[in-house]
């Protein structure tokens, strides 16, 4: 992420895991090493940190394109209806083409989306979005037993918060004016892990809001997990790939494994 590109508008907060902090240019930046691991408690930390309206995040390998600051800061003055903004990401153009993207988000044009019906991904990913503050703290913050650095259930953290969002009212704006690149570093048996990991957490998740009463819910977000899974074999299918198969069946497995997991826990 390039400084620069974020201070002329915003005071930056970076939440240091794991080693020692590195040195981070720019008046308005701040460092707060935090002796746990995890996404969620990381994002957590900030939100009692700060106390401004918004709060955007940006994974540390997505890249922000000149005049992000400005432009979110106009997109965020223009929609005082909106708990939530997400931007365009995308793969940057480096990308081989036998490896399904990760978590890239296209906006070709300005949208709001609100529902408890909506996909949460329909939204954006926790690579790259803005929510108010009052709305993230109304919501509990997020779940920090899920998430990057959470071993049993590494990913799903950013649409379980998604969803609650969604289901308690909340509108979501798209804008094809605030704009980032998400690099695509991993190598294919990085990938299939990955993949793996995210349907693991994704089911565990669905299970999470059925056995906490959301049962309608649960069960159409466990759908989507399927559908997720099918989309790949038929992937796999089409593109005569090897990889995709290994893809399918790591979705599988990760389906399988977070579904008993996410019923056995306790919520």
């Amino acid at each position: 992420m390039e400084p620069e590109a974020l201070l002329a508008e915003f005071d930056l907060l970076v939440v240091q895991q794991g080693e020692e902090p590195h040195e981070v240019a720019g008046a308005s930046t701040r460092v707060i090493v935090d002796g746990g691991r995890g996404l969620s408690r990381a994002r957590n930390i900030a939100l009692r940190e700060v106390d401004s309206e918004w709060i955007a995040f940006v994974d540390d390998d997505c890249v922000v394109e000149s005049g992000f600051g400005r432009a979110l800061v106009g997109e965020l003055r223009s929609h005082p209806e909106a708990g939530w903004l997400s931007g365009h990401v995308s793969t940057g153009g480096a990308h081989n083409s036998d490896l399904p993207v990760v978590t890239t988000f296209g906006v070709e044009r300005e949208a709001k989306r609100s529902g408890r019906w909506t996909l949460p991904g329909s939204i954006g990913f926790g690579v790259f979005f803005a929510v108010r503050r009052e709305v993230a703290e109304s919501l509990g913050g997020w779940d920090e037993r899920l998430g990057p650095g959470v071993p049993e259930f590494p990913a799903a953290d950013d649409m379980d918060f998604a969803y609650r969002f969604l289901r308690s009212g909340g509108v979501a704006v798209l804008s094809p004016r605030v704009r980032a690149v998400h690099q695509q570093w991993r190598t294919p048996r990085e990938l299939v892990t990955l993949q793996g990991g995210y349907l693991r957490a994704w089911s565990a998740f669905a299970m999470k809001h059925l056995r906490s009463g959301d049962v309608a819910g649960g069960l159409w977000l466990w759908s989507w997990g399927v559908i997720d899974v099918l989309d790949m074999a038929k992937s796999a299918l089409g593109h005569r790939s090897r990889l995709r198969c290994r893809l399918a069946a790591a979705k599988a497995r990760g389906l399988l494994e977070g579904t008993a997991a996410g019923l056995r826990r306790t919520w």
